[in-house]
């Protein structure tokens, strides 16, 4: 069930209604009917892997009340590697099987060994990857002694499932998410506005330019053997806002719908492309994703390397986004994109500047010369990464760029719908200025109760919904959703 389909659009005002108006007695009721909307919404996506979430939520509740009440350290750490054994292996299996089975004998056939491998016709269950990530840091958490487990198992049930969250995040915290629900929610009209206004501010970024880019940055990409450099990198540019346009948006409106139902999700995206240094930018693109291997990976990692000062810090980033790349995908391509964004930290590291995280021209309205060069030079950097990501191999990523770095990168893009093309990119400049002027904000719309007049407030309304019914770039699936 998608959040731009019509049965999200009937789902919705359905749940919202029985959790307001009769499951409203206690948090209790609150989180059954919660619960309940979960596994339906989940159910219509693919109903054979309820059991797998099940699974999840009744194992790593019992894990992580066992690590809690054991005494003995020695017995604690069997429960926490029970728990990640059964995490990291359903992710394994499901998602990298095929991945390490081709690859081990792929290296034993490099020595005329002759073995044969079929694939395994495995499907990969939706939101995998998030709520196994968020069980993980569930009971390393519990382990570390920075939280102390759920000892409700309905609770703890919503915490895993919510659906606004479950199929592509954020990644949430126990220590933020379950005191949200464990007490009875009381319907703040304000908080359910703004999250309206999250939802439609979403759905343009993802309907209106995420969908019309990928129209454009698919053509480019599968015709690219034919295409001259500009045309190249003008698909560049379309797949990055695409994909910051499909999950960006999923996330506003992840969060937006959240708030119908008086519960608070972290921000995932905070402009990253006005980022002046790659550091920054990962402190704002997917930043769940980010903190987690941060928190979980890195700084356990760099610790371990502290002897090694500067060498150790690198090594330590490095590893983490080859990780961050492995997470998005079982192909040696998410490989090499991690480990190049891994690689661009050094400088970074070397100079001791990796920490600094600032909002760009703060109090300005424009950006100086040297933030603006920064930015730019930043955003092409990593569009030229996002090849990567988006090409078929790793090879065919290679002669895209290569097909983008010579003479005929001066002369005038080629493709077809070329008007369509100039207003999708006028689409783009509006949500990067719209998002510039209110960069200081949580999102786009969100003082607009307080700061425009009535007329004013309902004019832009309008004015969206209409562009998103006339303009929406047919039917893409979200992107995140295959990870």
């Amino acid at each position: 069930m998608l959040f731009n389909s019509i049965q999200f659009a009937l789902f919705l005002p359905v749940a919202f209604a029985l959790y307001w108006f009769v499951f409203n007695k206690s948090s209790k009721s609150q989180n059954i009917l919660l619960l309940l909307a979960s596994l339906v919404f989940y159910a219509w996506a693919d109903y054979r892997f309820l059991i797998l979430l099940f699974a999840s939520i009744l194992i790593n509740y019992y894990v992580g009340l066992k690590i809690f009440r054991t005494e003995k350290e020695a017995h604690k750490k069997r429960y926490l590697w029970l728990g990640l054994v059964f995490n990291i292996g359903i992710l394994f299996f499901f998602k990298y099987f095929n991945f390490f089975a081709e690859s081990f004998i792929s290296l034993f056939n490099v020595f005329n060994a002759g073995i044969k491998f079929n694939a395994l016709k495995i499907i990969l269950p939706l939101g995998i990857s998030f709520f196994t990530f968020q069980m993980l840091g569930y009971i390393i958490d519990i382990h570390r002694e920075e939280t102390e487990p759920c000892n409700n198992l309905l609770d703890f049930a919503v915490y895993v499932a919510f659906f606004p969250k479950l199929l592509a995040g954020p990644i949430e915290r126990a220590q933020k998410f379950l005191p949200q629900i464990a007490a009875k929610r009381i319907f703040n009209a304000a908080q359910a506005t703004d999250g309206l206004r999250q939802m439609l501010w979403g759905l343009f970024v993802k309907l209106v330019v995420s969908n019309n880019c990928a129209i454009y940055a698919d053509n480019i990409y599968n015709g690219y053997a034919s295409s001259n450099g500009s045309t190249l990198l003008l698909g560049a540019v379309f797949y990055m806002f695409q994909i910051y346009g499909d999950f960006s948006g999923y996330s506003n409106i992840a969060i937006g719908v959240s708030k119908l139902f008086g519960i608070n999700l972290m921000t995932n995206f905070a402009r990253p492309f006005f980022s002046t240094n790659i550091s920054d930018f990962w402190k704002k693109w997917h930043i769940s994703l980010t903190s987690w291997m941060m928190d979980y990976v890195n700084n356990p990692l760099s610790f371990k390397l502290r002897r090694y000062k500067k060498v150790g810090m690198s090594l330590s980033i490095v590893c983490t986004f080859l990780l961050v790349g492995f997470w998005h995908g079982a192909e040696w391509k998410y490989l090499l994109y991690g480990l190049l964004h891994g690689i661009y930290f050094i400088p970074l590291l070397l100079m001791k500047n990796s920490k600094r995280s600032s909002l760009v021209a703060k109090g300005k309205l424009l950006p100086g010369f040297k933030e603006t060069a920064q930015m730019i030079g930043l955003f092409f950097l990593v569009c030229l990464t996002g090849i990567f990501f988006r090409a078929d191999s790793i090879s065919d990523a290679i002669k895209f760029i290569s097909g983008i770095f010579n003479l005929s990168l001066f002369s005038v893009p080629v493709f077809q719908y070329r008007a369509i093309a100039i207003l999708t990119l006028c689409f783009v400049l509006f949500m990067l200025v719209v998002e510039w002027i209110t960069r200081e904000k949580d999102h786009p719309l969100i003082d607009f109760e307080t700061k425009y007049p009535v007329v004013v407030r309902w004019g832009v309304y309008y004015a969206l919904s209409v562009v998103i019914f006339i303009f929406s770039g047919g039917a893409q699936p979200f992107i995140y959703f295959q990870f």
